[in-house]
């Protein structure tokens, strides 16, 4: 739609009142439509006294902003990862006495071992999800001053 009264027309996607100089939104990127219909035209004329209030309005689609970033992601991908090869170790380090059987008390040298395995498998996972999930906070928080 073209506002023939003060040289703007008005974007279909967005709703943003944009100068007759420009062919496309500035916001959205869509394209200025055709010239209007005599029938738009009239209407248009009639509707020409309706103000559009622009400040701060837009239905334009903001794009998904990702939980992490990369350096949050290997952080949280090395966490999840050695915890998985802490309780695999944790596992292994308990079924061991069905495979040596030369060792004295080595049954309960495999429950301390499957122990200290885990309690160091969870610690670890705990200190880098943290680590990745204070980075994410800051970063964050930091976004938010900036805008």
């Amino acid at each position: 739609m073209s506002n023939e009264n003060n040289n703007t027309w008005l974007c279909r996607n967005c709703n943003s009142l944009i100068s007759n100089d420009i062919d496309k939104c500035p916001r959205c990127d869509a394209e200025r439509p055709e010239a209007l219909s005599a029938a738009e035209q009239m209407e248009q004329n009639e509707l020409s006294e309706t103000t559009i209030v622009e400040e701060n309005y837009t239905n334009a689609v903001q794009p998904a902003k990702s939980k992490y970033n990369f350096r949050e992601s290997v952080l949280t991908f090395a966490a999840d990862t050695m915890l998985v090869l802490g309780l695999f170790c944790t596992f292994g380090a308990l079924i061991s006495p069905m495979f040596i059987a030369d060792v004295e008390n080595i049954k309960l040298m495999s429950i301390c071992a499957a122990v200290l395995l885990f309690a160091f498998s969870m610690v670890q996972w705990a200190l880098l999800r943290s680590v990745a999930d204070i980075s994410r906070r800051l970063r964050e928080r930091d976004e938010e001053t900036n805008e």
